[in-house]
Order: structure tokens, then C-alpha cells, then sequence
């Protein structure tokens, strides 16, 4: 498709804007000859680019055409002229008109004014047109259309203030932009450049998106090959090139508006300088409000407080509460004076309800006195974050500790926005949010989630921290536990303490910029890297904890926590973990279609997504506890024996209970001396439910299983008799005499310390490792396609861009944008199973305790321990511990007598 030069935007155009405005001189006059518009061209392009005479009156194609611009000055179109060199030129078109009205002062290719696009058009839009990066760098358009490198080619320019004002970024892109606006974009359509009605069905379609960039990446100063550069008030203009489905290239001029239509927004801008984020009744609350301007002089604009009482909807009564003004404004409503590019310090204290207070601030909100095209940062609302009322929470009189969790800031973002003035990012960006403890003797066993350091590509940071805590008894000077009660007289007035967190924190990240450096004909240019700053809101967040005291009688509830284990209490025998599990990279594609000339696609590609994708979803673990063979059940044909009075040796196969009738009373009965064998065998299933993008054994099964194992207790205090004649408990620790007997002290049997009385092994793991069949595991992959119609799990889709599911399918129907997981790689749902047994005395062993055992009753307790996840270096570590089970098998054995009343009756 061959294109024409922009109507109103020729080969260089000066004066375009403003015809009685010069951009040096109030008193430089409308050109009235050709010469006289060289001779300013030059002025300008000297000014802005430092080049001298850029246009000469001959050039290699000829001299410059007084003909055109003899015909702009006698029509007194003061818009733009054109300087073009050479002779028209090119294929003749209808009416006799040539493509081209002469050439750049380089020698390219100048067409003429109101071209049409003879070659058709095929729907697609501009910005969607495949380009040739750099074409002054590739050889096939170099030889096609003569074009060459030239310095306004990506050009940038940092240290001349009379080209920065305009663009900060020292590159002509916003004014590309905002000369495709105005060329091609808003109600222009294709009927304005079509030529002989080719292509008439789309006449009415919009040829350019507004503010569009080019869709296969990058800016369009990579692609705009600049035949003329714009100035202040002229146009500039340059040429893309378009690769087409047959491969054929085709070019499309590009309009440089002047830099004049960039007109600078200055703008006021509202921010609270300090705001309480909670606040008693009764306690003094000063807000403070910081007005910035940007305006080159000074500025004055109405503003207005509004500070309401939630509970009424209406203004705080002034008097009541105290109100007061002060700062650079001490009234609630008027005008205020704010220097040039600096700002004034509001501030409003008052007395604090006994409800909610919304504090509303606005300044200029009609953006009209002065002129602002963005209001939106002059109004300001303190709801639904502040002002808090800061109410007591009660801690009971049977509490000794109280676990709490409150988000930071009332739960609403945290955010840090990274601005640059210029260049390009470079790497990530880095920092953190600091969570502070304030009050280290109140907050205990502190804990900040979902408050990770800062090391990401963004530059809208945010953050949601939320702290975890316990409120202990014995920090308000009362300590029951340990003997140390604190007896008030009153005992329905608390002890009332506050604590405070302070939240604080920045984040940097680097930049960098090329800095071109002219001294007449020669240019340098180097990279120049600074690093910007952004820092997060600050401020404390404060609670009230009221404790009772009441020592009449004692009852501890379990702490009121939000957990993240379901059934997460030392009764259940069936747990469940959910947690984020460990996110894994995976590259993506995109579908982009060559299409024919009905505008059809013949051919798809996959193309590499821009960006790395992370794989994660929810991992789930079960533990569940069961019961294979009670304490009750291993004993119960010795203790059925010894109820009926057998005496046969084969029915006491584990221990001796005695035969007495009057010891029949007690549930298990013995006499010192005998033996009594541990016995019980206990199971728990471990099921897993991961992702990974290996099929392997995942340790986060094999760890949590282990985890558990280690987590069983076998406890006894029964007293035995070792190999060596020594007083021993079950774990073959000798112990003291005590009277006439031996002191207590439990023996514990764990995997860990599977070994008891004389060394024996009285506690058996049976786990894969000895059958394999107790695990199983199954694995199935998530499926995934490249293909448009082809098949994709779910759990892919929410991770990528363009679903629903991701909340991204915006993404697909606007910009026709839709990732796939490209081929290659794999990621499987992993669901893992492990059934251990643990059997307390595999072989039965006899154990004898010991003759002057006491009497009295012993227990045996079959308990699991709490799991600490926190330590662990899986995905699962930022859960609570894993509560165990206080009791899950168990028995009283009582004690009277001993063997030897036995042998001497």
C-alpha cells in the first residue's frame, strides 16, 4: 500500500499553529517571499538541533522549489510551507498528479500533498501494520526508496532546555503521537484516502486508534525513519515502511506535530501530610493537608474543609469538639495563595467523637480558577481508612493470652508509585515495608504476612501487611501461672493498654537515559543511569487491649485466631492445609495471523510472549489420624481373663491384671512386679495435593509426612525393672528412690527415640519403606495447547493473560491479546497418599515392673504433637503450626499391692 503525505503536514512547515506568533521574536513578521521561509526554517531548526543552514537554496536534486512556496505565500495559507528540492516526480495518478513533489534536502522522496492511498487499504489499522524496525539500517528499503540514516533517526536530546520543556524524554514520541491523533485517529476514516473506491465496503472504518503505540512492541521512533524534523510551531514529518503478507513493502508517512500542541498541564495537588489513622474519644486529632502546585506563578483557588461525624452524617459541632484552623488557612472555607511551584501546610485539629470522624478535603474542585485539566488529586477523603474510633478490646478475666490479627492501614493499599522523568527501566524494583512492633512489652510473638520485600518490575508497588500477635496476662502485672496474681478491688475495671505498630518504607529502582552531547557537527552520546524513589504512606496504627482480673475461680478458653488449617484443634483426628503453592516460571505465546486481502487469516504464528509467566496455584494437604488398635483392645482379653478369674497363662498375653475380686472396681487393676507390655498400634493417611513441572516425589509430601511421624508421643509413668535389676521408667531412664518406692517420671516413645526397657525396640515405623504399597501417587498433567481451539486446563488460564478466568479477557476483546502456555513445557497436579502405622511393642516384648512400684494410678497416654511449618523451606511454611491431638489413645492403670501378697497367700 503506497501512502501519500498527511494533508496540511508537507515536506517542512513553518508558522503552522500561530500565524502572529514567533517563537523567538514577537517581531518577526509572516514570510512574504522563499527566501524569507528558508531563512526562518533555518533559524528554528538552528535553535532547536543546533545545525546550521540545514537548508540550503540547491541541493543534489536541484534547487529548492520557489514554485510551491511562491503558491503557499500568494494563497496567504500561513498554516505550514513546504521546502521541497528537485522536480515532481513518481507514477501519474488521476487528474495528472505525480507521487512525488521532489525531494529532502538528503535526497528522499517528498510526496505530494493529498496523495491518496492508491493502493488500496486492507482494514488493518496503523498502529497494527507489521513494520520494519530501523529501516534506515535495512538494506532492501535503502535500495528501494533511496532513504538514508540521518541524525533525527531515534534521536535524543537532554541538554537543550528548548527542546526539553516540551519533551522531557528528549524524543520526538509524544509528538508522533499526537500528530497521528490529529492526522489519522479520532473520526478520520479510510473514505478520506480512498482512491477510486477501492475497498469501498470500510470506507467508513476508523484508520488509527488514538494514542496507539505499535502493536509488535516498542516506540514509534523505532520505526519512523524522519525526513523533516518538527519545531515549535511547525510540522515535521517521516515514513514508516510496511513488509506486507507477499512480502512486498510499502511505505506510510508519518505527521511530527509542532511542540507547541504538548502544552504543559499545571496542575494542584492535595495530600494528607499526616492522618491519624484511629483515635480515642476525647483525644486530640490533628490532620494535616499539604497543597502543591505546579503552576510557574503564583496561584490562588478556593478550598473547603469538611470534617463529619459518622454517626450523624453532619459536621463535628465546632464548639463541642474543639475545631480549629490553623496553618497557611485558619478558616474551614476561602481561598488560598500558593506560591509558584511550591505548596502551603493546612491543618485542622478537633476533639475526637465518640464515633467515626470523615475528614473531606477539596481545593479547586472545579478545576476552573485556576485552569487544571486533572482534578482528581484535588479532592481528598479520609473514608473508609480514618479517622478510626480507637475502641477497647476486651481480654476477659479467664485469658492469659490472646492471639490477634489486623491488617495495616485499615486493610486498604499501601502503595509506593515509582515515577521517572525520563529513559527506561532498568531491572527491578527493590525495598520494603517496615512493620514495626511499638510496643515490644504488648505484642508478643510478633509476626507481619503478606508483607514480602520489594523485588519486582513494577512501579505501583502496594503492599497489605497484615500483623499477628498474642496479648499476654502476665504483661498487664498479672501471672497466674506462675503464682503472681494481681487482686484488684474492683474487679469489673480493666487494666486498659495500648499498642501501636508504625508502618514505614520506600522502594528505588533504577533507571537509565542517553545524553546526547552536540558541539557543531559532532555528537557524543552516553547512557546515564540515576535511580528514582518512591516511599509508602507512614503512619501507627494503634489498638486498645483491656484486661480483667478475677481470680475466684480459672477457665481459659482457646485463643479466638483466624486460622489457616481447617479444624485446626488438638481434638480432631482430620486436618486440612491449604496454602499458595511455590510458583514456577513458564514462557508463553501469542497468536498473530498473516491475512489476505479480504482481510482473512491463511496463516497464524506463535509468537514469544513479552513476558515470563509464574505458575501457582493451591496446594492442599490432609492429615488424618486413626485408631488401629486401642490400648483397650490390646488389653482386653488379659483384663477379661482376670475378671472371670482364669488363671491360664495363655489369656495374659500382654499383662498381668489382677484376679482379686475386690480390685474388680478399678478398670485396670494390677499388682506390682508383673509384667505389663506397652502395646497399641496407631495410623495416619497423608494425602498431598502440589503442582510441579516434574512428575517426581514431592518432598512436600515426603516432609510433612515425616513431619507428622516425628510428631507421635507413646508416654508411660509406670515404674519397670531392667535387665539389670534397676528401677528404670519406659524409656530405661533409672530413677530415684523415693520412700519406700521409686519417683515418677514419664517414659516417652517417639520415632525419633524408638527404644525403651533394656534397649528394646518398643516403637515400629511402618511406612513405604517397608511396604510399598502404603503409598501411592497420582499424576496427571495439565493439559495445555497452543492452538487456538485446542485444550487448556483452567488452572493454566488463570495465569495468563486474556481470560476470564485471570479477570484479564479485557486484554483479549480490546487488544486482541491471548497468551498460551508454549509448547515444551509441562506442570502436573501431583496427588500423593501415605498410610504409616506406628506399633508400640512389635514383638511383644515382656516387661516387668518393678515389685515396690507404689500404688496408685499410672496413665498411659497416646498423644500427637504440634507440627511447626514455620521452619520448614516449602511453600507451607507461612501456615500456623499444625495443632496435634492431646489425647488420642490412652488408659489409667491403678496399682494396689504387689506380686509378693500373691506368692504369701
Amino acid at each position: 500500500m503506497k501512502k501519500t503525505i498527511i494533508v496540511a503536514i508537507g515536506a517542512f512547515m513553518i508558522w503552522a499553529v500561530f500565524a502572529n506568533i514567533d517563537i523567538y521574536s514577537a517581531a518577526r513578521k509572516l514570510p512574504t517571499t522563499p527566501a524569507e521561509v528558508l531563512k526562518y526554517a533555518n533559524e528554528d531548526v538552528h535553535k532547536l538541533y543546533g545545525i546550521e543552514k540545514y537548508f540550503p537554496e540547491n541541493s543534489k536534486m536541484g534547487p529548492y522549489r520557489k514554485d510551491l512556496l511562491t503558491k503557499r505565500i500568494a494563497k496567504n495559507d500561513t498554516r505550514y510551507y513546504e521546502i521541497v528540492y528537485g522536480k515532481s516526480h513518481g507514477a501519474e495518478l488521476d487528474g495528472g498528479m505525480l507521487e512525488y513533489a521532489g525531494y529532502t534536502v538528503n535526497g528522499e522522496h517528498v510526496p505530494t500533498e493529498n496523495v491518496p492511498w492508491f493502493a488500496g487499504w486492507s482494514g488493518t489499522q496503523i498502529q497494527n501494520f507489521k513494520l520494519y524496525p530501523k529501516p534506515w539500517d535495512n538494506g532492501l528499503i535503502i535500495k528501494k526508496y533511496g532513504i538514508s540514516k540521518n541524525d533525527f533517526n531515534q534521536m535524543k536530546i537532554t541538554n537543550n532546555t528548548n527542546f526539553t520543556k516540551y519533551l522531557p524524554d528528549g524524543t520526538f514520541e509524544q509528538l508522533i503521537i499526537k500528530g497521528m491523533n490529529i492526522k489519522y485517529g479520532g473520526k478520520h476514516t479510510y473514505k478520506e484516502f480512498m482512491y477510486r473506491n477501492q475497498n469501498a465496503a470500510i470506507a467508513g472504518k476508523p484508520v488509527y486508534t488514538d494514542g496507539a503505540t505499535p502493536k509488535q512492541g516498542g516506540r514509534w521512533i523505532d520505526y519512523v525513519h524522519v525526513l523533516q524534523p518538527p519545531t515549535y510551531f511547525s510540522w515535521g514529518y517521516g515514513t514508516v515502511y510496511i513488509v506486507h503478507d507477499d512480502k512486498s513493502i510499502t511505505y506510510l508517512d508519518i505527521p511530527i506535530a509542532p511542540m507547541v500542541l504538548l502544552e504543559q498541564d499545571y496542575d494542584l495537588q492535595a495530600a494528607f501530610d499526616t492522618l491519624p489513622l484511629q483515635a480515642q474519644a476525647g483525644e486530640k486529632v490533628e490532620v494535616k493537608i499539604r497543597v502543591h502546585s505546579t503552576f510557574p506563578e503564583q496561584t490562588q483557588a478556593h478550598y473547603k474543609w469538611d470534617i463529619i461525624q459518622a454517626s450523624t452524617d453532619e459536621a463535628i459541632p465546632a464548639a463541642e469538639s474543639k475545631l480549629k484552623f490553623t496553618g497557611h488557612a485558619v478558616k474551614a472555607e476561602g481561598e488560598l495563595v500558593i506560591p509558584k511551584n511550591g505548596e502551603q501546610l493546612l491543618v485542622a485539629s478537633f476533639i475526637m467523637p465518640d464515633s467515626e470522624v470523615r475528614v473531606k478535603f477539596n481545593v479547586n474542585s472545579d478545576g476552573k480558577t485556576p485552569k487544571e485539566k486533572v482534578i482528581t488529586n484535588n479532592v481528598l477523603d479520609s473514608s473508609p481508612i480514618a479517622v478510626k474510633l480507637l475502641k477497647p478490646q476486651p481480654l476477659t478475666y479467664n485469658v492469659l493470652t490472646r492471639k490477634v490479627k489486623f491488617p495495616i492501614y485499615g486493610g486498604a493499599e499501601l502503595v509506593a508509585q515509582l515515577t521517572k522523568p525520563r529513559g527506561t527501566w532498568v531491572g527491578n524494583a527493590t525495598g520494603e515495608l517496615n512493620v514495626l512492633n511499638g510496643t515490644l512489652d504488648l505484642f508478643r510473638n510478633y509476626k507481619v504476612l503478606n508483607n514480602e520485600a520489594v523485588n519486582e518490575p513494577g512501579t505501583r508497588i502496594s503492599r497489605q501487611p497484615i500483623v499477628s500477635a498474642t496479648i499476654d496476662r502476665k504483661d498487664f502485672g498479672d501471672d497466674p501461672q506462675n503464682g503472681k496474681w494481681l487482686n484488684v478491688e474492683e474487679p469489673d475495671t480493666p487494666k486498659v493498654r495500648e499498642g501501636s505498630v508504625d508502618f514505614r518504607g520506600a522502594v528505588q529502582r533504577t533507571y537509565e537515559y542517553e545524553l546526547k552531547n552536540c558541539n557543531k557537527d559532532k555528537c557524543t552520546t552516553r547512557t546515564v543511569t540515576e535511580t528514582a524513589h518512591a516511599d509508602f504512606p507512614q503512619g501507627t496504627d494503634r489498638k486498645l487491649y483491656e484486661m480483667y482480673f478475677y481470680h475466684g475461680r480459672k477457665n481459659v478458653p482457646d485463643p479466638i485466631v483466624e486460622k489457616k488449617i481447617e479444624k485446626n484443634n488438638n481434638t480432631s483426628l482430620a486436618k486440612r492445609l491449604l496454602w499458595r503453592t511455590e510458583p514456577y516460571p513458564f514462557d508463553v505465546i501469542r497468536w498473530m495471523y498473516h491475512m489476505d486481502e479480504n482481510n482473512k487469516a491463511y496463516q497464524a504464528v506463535a509468537v514469544d510472549g513479552q513476558y515470563e509467566r509464574s505458575f501457582t496455584q493451591q496446594g492442599v494437604g490432609e492429615v488424618t489420624w486413626s485408631t488401629e488398635s486401642s490400648q483397650a483392645k490390646e488389653y482386653q482379653v488379659a483384663r477379661t481373663a482376670a475378671k472371670e478369674g482364669q488363671a491360664s497363662k495363655t489369656l495374659y498375653d500382654k499383662a498381668v491384671f489382677a484376679t482379686d475380686r475386690e480390685l474388680q472396681q478399678f478398670n485396670y487393676p494390677v499388682k506390682s512386679g508383673y509384667y505389663f507390655n506397652p502395646a497399641g498400634s496407631y495410623s495416619f493417611n497423608v494425602k498431598t495435593v502440589v503442582y510441579k513441572p516434574v512428575k517426581d516425589d514431592t518432598e512436600d509430601h515426603k516432609e510433612l509426612v515425616q513431619k507428622v511421624i516425628d510428631s507421635f508421643r507413646y508416654e508411660s509413668d509406670l515404674i519397670y525393672i531392667n535387665n539389670k535389676k534397676i528401677a528404670v521408667n519406659l524409656s530405661n531412664e533409672e530413677l530415684s528412690k523415693q520412700g519406700g518406692g521409686f519417683a515418677r517420671k514419664r517414659g516417652v516413645l517417639t520415632a525419633e527415640k524408638p527404644k525403651g526397657v533394656n534397649g528394646e525396640v518398643l516403637l515400629a515405623v511402618l511406612d513405604r519403606s517397608v511396604d510399598s504399597s502404603r503409598y501411592s501417587k497420582q499424576v496427571v498433567e495439565l493439559k495445555h495447547s497452543q492452538n487456538t481451539d485446542g485444550d487448556t486446563h483452567d488452572h493454566w488460564k488463570k495465569v495468563m493473560e486474556g481470560y476470564s478466568q485471570s479477570s484479564t479477557a479485557g486484554s483479549n476483546s480490546k487488544f486482541e491479546y491471548k497468551e498460551f502456555v508454549k509448547d515444551g513445557q509441562l506442570m502436573y497436579e501431583i496427588t500423593e497418599q501415605t498410610k504409616v502405622t506406628i506399633v508400640i511393642n512389635p514383638k511383644n516384648s515382656y516387661l516387668y515392673t518393678h515389685a515396690n512400684m507404689g500404688d496408685g494410678q499410672y496413665t498411659i497416654r497416646v498423644s500427637i504433637g504440634d507440627v511447626d511449618l514455620s521452619k520448614s523451606k516449602l511453600a507451607y511454611n507461612v501456615l500456623q503450626p499444625l495443632r496435634g491431638i492431646a489425647a488420642l489413645d490412652g488408659m489409667t492403670v491403678t496399682v494396689k499391692g504387689s506380686m509378693y501378697d500373691d506368692l504369701f497367700n
